[in-house]
């Protein structure tokens, strides 16, 4: 019998809320390479306009404090049309990044 023994126990899907108080730019990447890493971390968003799954963001995103914008690659993996109201949920997990960049991401969302 062959048992495996993580170090380190993976962590469930685990989305981090975006508050509204961030300024955000989503561009699609059509041509990006989808033989990347996808996280199991990730975000969650409010946007106005229906966001197709698969689909590869560069998200830009600035608080009004913040001198530039701190930017990273999502995969959206979920889309979910919000009741009574003319926003989508939108979750997307990181893609091609590592672990300290998320941190960093997460950390900045976080704090606000």
């Amino acid at each position: 019998m062959f048992v495996t023994i993580y170090k380190n126990p993976m962590k469930p899907n685990h989305y981090t809320e975006i508050p509204p108080s961030f300024e955000l730019n989503l561009e699609a990447l059509p041509d990006y390479d989808v033989h990347k890493h996808i996280s199991a971390r990730g975000i969650t968003l409010l946007w106005p306009i229906e966001i197709e799954v698969a689909t590869i963001l560069k998200v830009s995103a600035k608080q009004i404090s913040m001198t530039g914008a701190v930017e990273f690659i999502v995969k959206v993996l979920k889309v979910k049309k919000v009741e009574n109201e003319n926003l989508f949920e939108i979750h997307a997990n990181f893609y091609d990044t590592n672990g300290t960049k998320e941190d960093e991401v997460l950390d900045l969302i976080k704090s606000f």
